[in-house]
């Protein structure tokens, strides 16, 4: 079991900042944004310490923008 838990994590698609931009339909100065004001996270880094994006990254990120949107439209 272990050793498949570790195959579906190196399977698992990781996403750059235009790639997940792309992906919810926004720049990616947008996700940039959305990081500062602590929407979005990456889960993970590469070699190189840019930040990488999971489909559930994606997911999270779209779930959380659209909670702060219907805050800013109740009364």
């Amino acid at each position: 079991m272990h050793g498949l838990w570790y195959r579906l994590m190196a399977e698992e698609r990781l996403y750059s900042i235009t790639e997940a931009a792309e992906k919810l339909g926004v720049s990616p100065a947008t996700i940039a944004t959305w990081i500062r004001l602590g929407i979005a996270k990456a889960s993970r880094q590469d070699e190189l310490g840019r930040n990488r994006y999971t489909d559930s990254d994606l997911v999270e990120m779209e779930r959380r923008f659209q909670e702060r949107q219907a805050r800013k439209r109740t009364p």
